[in-house]
This record gives structure tokens, C-alpha cells and sequence, in this order.
């Protein structure tokens, strides 16, 4: 029997939040709500989740630097990061830094089954 995987999901709107973290958990997974960028930081430094979910557009500490906060600490450096945000993905001043993340989608094109797609592919050997 295969563990439950932990997935931090960074996100500052209710709505989305609710939405795609039901999905996930209906999917079977065990899904860590952070609110903004500060929130995620201090779970980030008691935890080691399977995978992260982040937004860019964040209060209190911005996606970035919370990617960047994840790719600088030796535990968490290989955790998957599944940027999920506005089309500033494409325009970010940063693009060196969200090279580093697994996976970039728009949210205008992503709905809860095709994120649910991507972190299946992104945790292979989960049959979630």
C-alpha cells in the first residue's frame, strides 16, 4: 500500500484554492493549504511535501521567492514546483528561476483535472 503524497498548495484566492484542492483530495492526495507567500515558507520549513503548487501572485513574499526559497534549501531543492499562475509565467522578470520549476501552466487554460494530469505525471509512480 503506497503512502498518501503531501502536496503544498500556494494559493491567495479562496475560490481557486477550494476548487482545486477538493479535486486533489477527492484524487486521493493530501492537500496542505498556504495562503501567501509567508504562510508557505513557514510550512516549507517543517515539512518536506511530494510536490508544491504555486501561484506568482502572492502577498507576503511572492511565488518567486518562494520558488527560490525551495531551490536554495538542500532538503527541499528536488521537491517538484508546479507554477500555476496569470501570464506574468511568461513575462517574469525572473525567468532564470522559474526555469527551475517543473512545470508552468497558465490558469486561464488549466481546470482541476488537468492539473490533477500534470501532477500525476509529475509523480510518476503514484497511482493517485
Amino acid at each position: 500500500m503506497q503512502k498518501t503524497r503531501t502536496i503544498l498548495y500556494v494559493e491567495d484566492d479562496p475560490v481557486t484554492l477550494t476548487a482545486y484542492q477538493n479535486r486533489l483530495q477527492q484524487a486521493g492526495y493530501h492537500v496542505i493549504p498556504a495562503r501567501d507567500g509567508l504562510e508557505a515558507i513557514k510550512q516549507l520549513s517543517t515539512m518536506i511535501p511530494d510536490l508544491v503548487v504555486l501561484d506568482l501572485m502572492l502577498p507576503r513574499f511572492s511565488g518567486e521567492e518562494v520558488l527560490q526559497y525551495i531551490r536554495t534549501h538542500d532538503a527541499l531543492a528536488a521537491v517538484p514546483v508546479i507554477v500555476l499562475s496569470t501570464n506574468s509565467i511568461l513575462d517574469s522578470e525572473q525567468e532564470h528561476l522559474l526555469e527551475s520549476a517543473s512545470q508552468r501552466i497558465l490558469k486561464s487554460l488549466c481546470t482541476p483535472a488537468t492539473l490533477l494530469e500534470t501532477i500525476q505525471k509529475a509523480l510518476p509512480d503514484e497511482a493517485a
